[in-house]
């Protein structure tokens, strides 16, 4: 191999190294902001993954009590819907009034 052949190899390696050095340092900064990002849903998951066996606890008891008193639980459900409609629309009524 010529000299000037093994130079342009090893310009051409180093210039690799460069460019995976630049794309690793704006990896981390991308990782850096992500995480940044992210971090209130990291906190939330964490009290949630902690509340666990309680959620679990209360998810039991009102499979129990939905077994027992079905008909009470789709009348709970059916006023939280229509609750929720109705806040949605007073929101919509508001929202526009305002612009």
């Amino acid at each position: 191999m010529s000299k000037s052949k093994r130079q342009l190899l090893v310009e051409k390696k180093q210039h690799l190294i460069d460019k995976i050095d630049q794309q690793r340092a704006a990896l981390s900064a991308a990782s850096d902001d992500w995480l940044q990002v992210t971090e209130p849903y990291d906190r939330t998951w964490k009290v949630i993954v902690t509340f666990r066996p309680i959620f679990m606890a209360a998810a039991g008891l009102l499979s129990i009590y939905t077994i027992k008193r079905p008909k009470r639980i789709f009348s709970l459900g059916k006023k939280a819907l229509a609750t929720w409609g109705v806040i949605r629309t007073i929101r919509g009524a508001v929202n526009s009034n305002q612009k």
